[in-house]
């Protein structure tokens, strides 16, 4: 469970710490019931437009602006938020880099800041006492406006959401019959938690309340006749006031009806009804310190429910209180450095106690958050105030309060422990009581509190120098080239601090986005050798978020240092952007929406936001405007090639395609050659056939007869095959070789070779083809010429020319991997340069450092990179 010290950071809310369960009483409030609040699950507030299609914006003020072109007429020198802006606009030209540039003691901002809140507080005094009327804060009236309690995205503190209908309101005046904002000063004892989970806040009040100027700092102007309180709070590097009216929300109202019954059942919510008077019973239950709903002090004082009014309003609602950091509210209340402290990590505990909880309330605050699981009366996930510091001996004790005024530890030096002895006792001036102070010694405090919370006080000798910027945050996380330099003059302790806007002003508006800071200080020139220091303490124990990281130098030479950075980005996709916030709630929540953006424009104007997303913006636009110009050359690139290509290829083509026609007329010349022989033997042989004829009519005497084979015939069947047998096995034509050979005539065997190897040599099967034919029709004895043996343009072209002889080219060919993305085919270059392809990253950090020093006043400026300048 996280509560109390531990930052809650929405939408993904944890369960608050629960205020003390109250003593049951014998009283029910009887109301109609109420429809629920309108908080939406996931942190999320009422939709009246859905988020834009396509790609999310992760920019700011590209919609803000058109929110604000709604209304072109606003009072820019009226407004006092508005006012606030542009002086501060102005301020920034003045400074020599990009972003908010001061220089000034320690006390300068809170003192400029009080000025204008008595101002302020004066103006309404006399205005009041002039119409005869209280002041009525009409920017945070709890009475008529639901967001003085609800925050932007439709969220109640968790106490709220659980009754029906919300608390109700009425004056200091009427709660208590002797209203008084300070009895004998403020202190611890006089602090109560109510039904919220501020119990962190409440812890720094009590821290603060053991210094009495610090406590009487915070308020700087007030009238409670005219009903009317100025307080001023430390945030994001400079000193900002609130002013406020003295309505308070109450437990019971004049609407609530009242039912007093004995033995209640709280599980069937039934019981015996008693006869009461209503309306003193509501009387009573409306008067005194325990009548309010939230904070209270036990006696008539005022200043706890007012100063936690006030700091609800310059946050904007009860709601962005809820859970926090000790450390981090003492920052607010003192303009002190808060850090967060692991016990673990102390190497030395005897030193940390002489050198730092010793100086508790001199120069140190100090808040503890106990462990998630309560035990021995610590109470899971709270925070507690540090008071005191007692040393005697060995024996270390440390006073500590809850927040609740009641639940208290029960171990050694609690109270009732055998421990105690009446000396002790009247040397650490202690009572018992359930009033929820308590002792508890060193040893133990370090063993039940794993987050120790610690502020820094600074003195009004100290200097403050402080520089803004804005930084472009990569995905991946490294030191990047912009850095802050920083010089001093005399030797001395200086104080480093390296913060960002405290988000919690602008719940709603925060983005996707959440930044962990850290940093080196190294000599100037020397960013090769060791660093000098680096952030140590974070102002929180969050690990995603840190509003602030510091580190301490007691003691450092003049000179000047270059601080590097890195920023940790992560990014919760859940979460709506800026840009879908402002759609989102600009006609439901237009006011919520003004006053939330308000605060976001004037914590990021110190570093320029609105500069650094036009600059990315502009190179963004020149980036797709050039990865454009590189895709249209690529593409005429491969246009090129391809042309080339098909016109080599062509050129082959056709030169294969002429040399067939050479081949294919010399075989032809050479088959009308052998026709030619052929029917020249043919006719040798038929007239020496009819000359034999003769002889053998002659010859008829002397009775025998020579019948022999016609050696033509022989040879014209012998080519014959040879024609027809072309393509066929090897092993077939060596058996019709072998058989040639045995029948006579040298010449026919040597026109079948001259045929055979005539076939093999030819590789084109319209060749094959007409021999075959011609040797078919010689076959037949047909002699005469065949037009169709002419040259026929239809012939295909050959199938052996491939491309194999060409250059491989990916971007034409393709991946020679089919299964896998060539690193130089575009789908694999777009895979590696736009992971964020559907979902730019656009993270944008403002954040500022700023150097505290005591002898000397600091000089510091920024080294912007060529991507963020």
């Amino acid at each position: 469970m996280r509560s109390g010290f531990v930052r809650v950071l929405p939408p993904l809310l944890a369960d608050l710490d629960p205020p003390p369960e109250p003593v049951p009483i014998p009283i029910r409030i009887v109301a109609d019931p109420a429809p629920p609040p309108a908080s939406i699950a996931g942190g999320e507030g009422p939709a009246n437009q859905d988020p834009p299609p396509g790609k999310r914006n992760d920019r700011f003020y590209g919609a803000w602006d058109k929110f604000l072109a709604l209304e072109p007429r606003r009072a820019k020198k009226t407004s006092t938020p508005a006012r606030k802006l542009e002086e501060e606009k102005k301020e920034i030209e003045k400074s020599e880099g990009d972003g908010l540039q001061v220089k000034e003691g320690a006390a300068t901002s809170w003192e400029q800041a009080a000025h204008e809140c008595r101002q302020k507080v004066a103006a309404i005094v006399e205005e009041c006492k002039r119409l005869n009327q209280k002041y009525r804060d009409a920017v945070f009236d709890i009475e008529t406006n639901q967001y003085c309690m609800q925050s932007l995205t439709g969220r109640y503190p968790k106490a709220v959401e659980k009754i029906d209908p919300p608390p109700w309101i009425k004056r200091v005046e009427d709660i208590f019959d002797n209203p008084q904002f300070f009895i004998d000063g403020a202190t611890a004892t006089d602090v109560h938690q109510g039904n919220s989970g501020d119990c962190w806040f409440l812890a720094s009040l009590m821290a603060v309340t053991a210094k009495k100027e610090l406590i009487e700092n915070l308020c700087v102007a007030r009238d409670e006749k005219v009903g009317v309180y100025g307080f001023v709070f430390y945030r994001d590097g400079e000193w900002i006031y609130e002013v406020i009216d003295d309505k308070l929300y109450l437990k019971v109202g004049d609407d609530d009806d009242l039912c007093v019954v004995r033995d209640w059942d709280k599980d069937k919510k039934e019981g015996l009804s008693l006869k009461h008077d209503e309306d003193k019973l509501k009387d009573q239950l409306q008067r005194g310190g325990e009548a309010l709903y939230f904070s209270h002090c036990k006696s008539s004082e005022t200043w706890l429910p007012l100063i936690e009014k006030a700091y609800a309003k310059a946050h904007g609602d009860y709601s962005s209180i809820e859970g926090g950091f000790a450390s981090e509210g003492i920052e607010d209340l003192t303009g002190g450095v808060g850090v967060v402290l692991n016990p673990e990590d102390i190497m030395d505990k005897e030193r940390f106690w002489r050198e730092q909880l010793s100086e508790v309330n001199k120069k140190y605050l100090f808040g503890g958050g106990s462990k998630p699981t309560s035990s021995k009366g610590f109470i899971g996930s709270h925070a507690y105030a540090v008071l005191e510091a007692w040393e005697e001996g060995d024996l270390k004790l440390l006073k500590l309060r809850n927040p609740w005024g009641e639940v208290e530890w029960e171990g050694d030096w609690s109270d009732g422990s055998k421990l105690w002895t009446a000396d002790m006792m009247t040397k650490l001036k202690h009572t018992f009581g359930d009033d929820g102070v308590f002792w508890i010694s060193y040893k133990d405090f370090l063993k039940h509190f794993p987050s120790i919370n610690r502020v820094r006080l600074f003195s009004r000798e100290w200097q403050v120098s402080q520089q803004w910027t804005c930084v472009n945050v990569p995905w991946t996380v490294d030191y990047l080239d912009t850095r802050f330099q920083f010089t001093i003059s005399k030797q001395g302790p200086v104080v480093i601090v390296l913060s960002q806007p405290d988000d919690r002003y602008f719940y709603g508006l925060r983005g996707r986005f959440l930044f962990a800071l850290h940093f080196r200080v190294y000599r100037e020139g020397e960013e090769d050798d060791r660093y000098i220091v680096r952030s140590m303490h974070n102002s929180g124990s969050e690990l995603d978020f840190t509003r602030s990281v510091s580190a301490e130098i007691e003691d450092l030479s003049p000179g000047a240092y270059n601080v590097i950075f890195k920023i940790t980005a992560r990014r919760n996709d859940i979460t709506p952007t800026a840009e879908e916030s402002i759609l989102r709630h600009a006609i439901l929540r237009k006011e919520k929406l003004l006053s939330v953006g308000r605060r976001f424009d004037y914590a990021h104007t110190k570093g320029n936001l609105r500069a650094m997303e036009q600059a990315n913006a502009k190179r963004n636009q020149q980036k797709r405007q050039s990865r454009n110009n590189d895709e249209g050359k690529r593409r005429r690139k491969i246009a090129q090639k391809e042309k080339e290509r098909r016109n080599r290829r062509k050129k082959r083509i056709d030169g294969a395609m002429q040399e067939k026609r050479k081949a294919f007329e010399g075989k032809r010349r050479e088959t009308a050659k052998r026709r030619s022989r052929v029917t020249e033997n043919r006719d040798n042989e038929s007239t020496q056939a009819q000359a034999e004829s003769r002889t053998e009519t002659n010859s008829e005497s002397n009775g025998t007869m020579n019948a022999r084979t016609p050696e033509s015939d022989v040879e014209a069947v012998v080519f014959a095959k040879a024609e027809d047998n072309a393509e066929v096995e090897s092993s077939s034509q060596e058996k019709n070789n072998s058989a040639n050979d045995k029948k006579p005539g040298a010449p026919m065997r040597a026109i079948s070779d001259d045929l055979v190897n005539a076939q093999q040599a030819s590789a084109s099967n319209v060749k094959d083809e007409i021999c075959h034919q011609n040797s078919q029709r010689l076959g037949q004895g047909e002699l005469e010429h065949d037009e169709s043996e002419e040259y026929a343009p239809s012939l295909e072209p050959p199938e052996e020319l491939t491309d194999n002889d060409f250059d491989w080219d990916s971007e034409i060919d393709g991946s020679v991997y089919p299964d896998t993305e060539d690193e130089k085919s575009p789908s694999s270059r777009s895979l590696k340069n736009e992971i964020f392809k559907d979902d730019p990253w656009n993270a944008t950090c403002v954040l500022g450092l700023r150097i505290y020093s005591l002898n000397s006043e600091a000089k510091v400026s920024v080294i912007k990179s060529e991507e963020d300048s």
